[in-house]
């Protein structure tokens, strides 16, 4: 994913991210991360997602428009993408992240990211 820092300059990151029932992309991100305080002083959001190689991709352009800081809401949304990657609940349960929802503005695709071909 790539935000804005406060120079204006970009930053990427890999992360762990979910499409939400509306469409939003779920995002999980500690209370202390840089992450969090570009999408705090700019919401602007890119995100890549490959496919089975880097021929196939979806990109994305949004905007943060939710932040969830309740404890257990934000230890249910990294719950739920821990099951996604790993098949399991996130091991540390000290956890204490936000989520962040992102509302799509633009996407394109380059090959076939769904592997549908």
């Amino acid at each position: 994913m790539g935000t804005v820092r406060a120079d204006g300059a970009p930053v990427t990151t890999a992360c762990w991210y979910g499409l939400e029932a509306d469409g939003r992309i779920l995002l999980t991100m500690t209370k202390d991360s840089f992450r969090l305080q570009h999408l705090r002083a700019n919401p602007r959001v890119a995100l890549t997602v490959l496919g089975d190689d880097w021929y196939n991709q979806l990109s994305l352009l949004g905007q943060a428009v939710e932040f969830r800081e309740e404890r257990e809401t934000a230890m249910a949304d990294i719950d739920a993408l821990s099951e996604l990657y790993l098949g399991e609940p996130y091991e540390d349960r000290d956890y204490d992240g936000v989520s962040v929802l992102v509302e799509v503005d633009r996407w394109h695709t380059w090959g076939d990211p769904a592997g549908e071909t």
